[in-house]
């Protein structure tokens, strides 16, 4: 017999890849991409401190914002022995029609962790100095002005990882300083004179 009789011609198969192949394909690095991505600050020590840093940034930055808009004195409060910080809010502002008084008592869930291993170094002005223990409050007037201030993140685990945030008070204009020797940011004090 002939080869051609027991075995029948296949059509050849054209180059490249199916859309199943491609579509399974670009699943499978799309899961990869949502589980990796999300957790790469865990990763990334620096990662962690950039991440807490600019969260308190937007948030001053909303804070100084609404109190212009409102009219209203509103601050942020650090806690700086336990690593975490809230926005509070106006009495006036917590009290709507069916609340009490009661109801503004201070809630624990008011406050907002920061990234794990991410701790202050410390918090103040260049008046007061800086303070490294209890609640540090930042108040902005209802103006949106603010003493100059200083806030001052770093890595537990390495020390030596600061991101000093100066805020000006009168411009809003914050300045990020990173020092990976341990470097803190200081505050000169202006006196009257200096303008």
């Amino acid at each position: 017999m002939s080869p051609s009789l027991l075995s029948p011609s296949l059509p050849a198969r054209p180059a490249g890849f199916t859309l199943m192949e491609l579509l399974v394909t670009m699943t499978v690095i799309a899961l990869t991409f949502a589980i990796v991505v999300p957790n790469l600050s865990a990763f990334v020590p620096e990662a962690r401190l950039e991440g807490s840093g600019k969260r308190i940034l937007r948030e001053l930055d909303w804070v100084r914002s609404e109190a212009r808009i409102q009219g209203k004195r509103m601050s942020m409060e650090f806690d700086l022995e336990r690593a975490r910080w809230r926005i509070v809010y106006p009495p006036e502002q917590k009290l709507t029609r069916d609340q009490d008084l009661s109801t503004l008592e201070e809630r624990p869930d008011d406050w907002i962790p920061l990234e794990t291993d991410v701790v202050f170094e410390g918090a103040g002005d260049a008046k007061t100095g800086r303070g490294r223990h209890g609640i540090y409050r930042l108040v902005f007037d209802e103006y949106g002005f603010t003493a100059d201030q200083l806030i001052v993140l770093k890595l537990a685990s390495q020390p030596t990882m600061v991101w000093s945030l100066a805020i000006h008070g009168l411009t809003g204009r914050v300045e990020i300083e990173k020092s990976e020797t341990g470097e803190v940011a200081e505050l000169v004090a202006l006196n009257e004179g200096a303008f």
